[in-house]
Order: structure tokens, then C-alpha cells, then sequence
């Protein structure tokens, strides 16, 4: 059995096992807290994610369910998604309350990556930007072959090392879509990465969303701030249109919900769509470039291009190789659609860690992924 010990980081008391050693504070958010640490088994340095409140109650119990039933599925070194190498909990199953997960470590994000470039007034190259959003794609075929919708991507959960190697982060969010039901219910999106059918339909949405959200991290990798800025669900649906346009009655009807549909047609009305040549050709976007931001960002998700469309775009051909495009088998997920109770999460995620099994590639390389 492990021995523990206690680490006090800010605000947060970790008890890990002692093969983790030199713990140092990341980041924290309002479902878990990071820190780094040594992996001295296999001289590696790794991310330790502690779970904060966990069974909180039944919604943050299958939170925490989800988001280990999809890093145990998508476990893969070469996918651009992050990996899984332990998961522990220092408790007794019966007073079973806390509950960590050890990732690959990304020593940085995008969103302190752009931070960094703003600051220094610095552009991205566009051949770094077609490495990145190949690169984001690419983990994204890989999470949509599984079946999977991540529903949260937004540059602070892209990490990236010096040499633009990116990983795909926090499936806290993220959701199975059901073969035979590809549309799912519910707004979870950060505010200004989500698709506007999250807002206008919100009943009713696809993976296409994460394509909107790839649009809205490469349309700020050129302007080096956030496209679309609204300060609430509201204003977020009237910065959309402000530069994407309202569509036709028709299309718009089709689109939305009869009270959506009335509040844009009444409050909002017909706004025209920015040439988009003229706002990102100043700034170096070639026409390739946005010939692909505009296919990402169009309004009706039937428009947008799936994930495999979006690679195989002239803008990313230097890169792509279908055969380098990891895939993931379907994962059904027997407890997605289910109502537990807290107790009952509990013995479902403590049979889970029972079944997880340290990957061969993490103990055979002991070189960091995102060094």
C-alpha cells in the first residue's frame, strides 16, 4: 500500500503518495486544483490534479465520474489530448471523499502564451499558427472519433510547450454522444468560445460546436485578443452577429427557438457580416487562412466543416497526413444518462480506479511528453 504524506499549496491540502515529490502550485479553478511534481519512479515530471469537492453532490459526482471515464478511454501519447498516469485517493472506501488524477505536465497554455504575446507586442507567425490549429484539430479527431464532444475548448485548456506541442485539457465538461443521438442537450461552453446554437437552441447541439470554438482560438491567435466579448448570454448571441450577420428569417427560423428567433429579429435586427478579408488580411492571415476561419465560423452548424473537412483544407496541407490522425474506438458509456445518488457515484468511480491500469509507454519513457 502507498504511504501518503501532506502538502499544503495556497489554499489547497494535497496527500499524495511519496514517489511524488517537489510539489509545486499551477493553477486552481472551481473543480480542481494542479500542482507539479517529480515522479521519482519513473523520473518524470508530472501534473497531479486534485479534484475539489468531488461528491459536493450527485451533479459534481458524476462530473468527477465523467471526466476519469474519459481520460482512461482517450489514454494515448500520440493523440495531441492529455494523458492519464495514475489515479489515487489516499481514503478507505468507506469514507471515500477525495480523489486525484497524475496527467502528462504542459508547462504552459495558450491563453499564457497569447498573454506573453501581448504583452511583448508580438504576432504570431502564420506558419505557427497552422501548426497550432492542425495540431488542435488533430486532438479534436481524435476525441470526436471516440464519440466524445469536449464542449469546453478555450485557449486556457490547450497546453503547449516552447515548440507549439499542444495537448487537449480538462474533459471536465466533455460528453459521449450516443451513435444513435447526435445532438445533446444542455449550455456548458466558457461564454466566448461557444457556438451560437448553445445560446440560440441550446437544447440542441453537435460536435460542429467544438469546430465554432477551434474558429474562435484561431481568430485570436491573429488578433491576439478574444473575437466575440460578451459580457452575458445575451450580449455574447449580439457580438456573434455583430460579425457574422443575422441570417435570412428563414434560415434564422430554422436555426433557433421561436423566443430566440423573436429576440434577435426584434432587439437585435438585420446586422450585415464583416468582410472578413478585411479584417484579418491586415494582420497577416493569409487567404487560405480565411478561407478556414470562415468555413469555422459560420453560423448554421451544417455549414461548418466536420473535423476530418477541416484537416484535409488546402490552409493546413504542408502538415496534414491522415495516417499520423490518431483515432479512438466508440466509447458507450453505460452510466451517461443515469441518476445516482452521491453514494452511489462513489462506488461507481471506486470500482473505476480498480480497473485502471498504468499505461506501458509512460513506464518505458521516462522523457516528458510536453518537454
Amino acid at each position: 500500500m502507498d504511504e501518503y504524506y501532506q502538502v499544503q499549496l495556497a489554499t489547497v491540502t494535497f496527500v499524495i503518495p511519496r514517489r511524488y515529490e517537489n510539489l509545486r502550485f499551477v493553477a486552481a479553478g472551481g473543480y480542481g486544483a494542479v500542482a507539479c511534481a517529480l515522479d521519482r519512479v519513473t523520473n518524470r515530471e508530472v501534473a497531479i490534479k486534485k479534484l475539489l469537492k468531488p461528491f459536493e453532490t450527485d451533479i459534481h459526482a458524476k462530473r468527477a465520474y465523467r471526466e476519469l471515464k474519459l481520460l482512461m478511454h482517450l489514454n494515448n501519447k500520440d493523440a495531441s489530448v492529455v494523458q492519464i498516469f495514475n489515479v489515487f485517493t489516499p481514503d478507505q472506501r468507506r469514507e471515500f471523499n477525495t480523489l486525484y488524477f497524475v496527467l502528462n505536465y504542459a508547462r504552459g497554455d495558450l491563453a499564457k502564451v497569447l498573454h506573453n504575446y501581448q504583452k511583448h507586442r508580438q504576432r504570431f507567425q502564420e506558419r505557427d499558427i497552422q501548426v497550432l490549429i492542425y495540431s488542435l484539430l488533430r486532438g479534436l479527431k481524435y476525441i470526436h472519433s471516440a464519440g466524445i464532444i469536449h464542449r469546453d475548448l478555450k485557449p486556457s485548456n490547450i497546453g503547449v510547450d516552447r515548440d507549439f506541442n499542444l495537448s487537449i485539457l480538462d474533459f471536465g465538461l466533455a460528453r459521449v454522444v450516443m451513435p444513435a443521438d447526435r445532438i445533446l442537450t444542455g449550455y456548458v461552453q466558457t461564454r466566448w468560445w461557444r457556438a451560437p446554437e448553445t445560446i440560440y437552441n441550446w437544447e440542441n447541439y453537435s460536435s460542429k460546436a467544438d469546430l465554432f470554438s477551434v474558429g474562435c482560438i484561431m481568430a485570436e491567435l491573429v488578433l491576439l485578443r478574444p473575437l466575440f466579448t460578451g459580457g452575458n448570454f445575451i450580449e455574447q448571441l449580439r457580438k456573434i452577429l455583430e460579425v457574422l450577420g443575422t441570417p435570412s428569417n428563414e434560415e434564422l427560423a430554422e436555426l433557433c427557438e421561436p423566443y430566440a428567433y423573436a429576440y434577435i429579429r426584434d432587439q437585435i435586427g438585420d446586422l450585415p457580416r464583416l468582410n472578413f478579408q478585411n479584417l484579418f488580411r491586415p494582420l497577416g492571415l493569409s487567404h487560405g487562412g480565411i478561407n478556414l476561419l470562415e468555413l469555422l465560423l459560420q453560423l448554421n452548424p451544417a455549414r461548418r466543416p466536420s473535423v476530418e473537412e477541416a484537416l484535409a483544407h488546402p490552409y493546413l496541407a504542408s502538415m496534414y497526413d491522415p495516417t499520423d490522425e490518431p483515432t479512438a474506438p466508440q466509447l458507450n458509456d453505460p452510466h451517461q444518462d443515469e441518476t445516482h445518488t452521491i453514494n452511489e457515484w462513489k462506488a461507481i468511480i471506486w470500482d473505476l480506479i480498480g480497473t485502471f491500469q498504468v499505461p506501458e509507454w509512460f513506464t518505458q519513457n521516462t522523457t516528458n511528453s510536453l518537454n
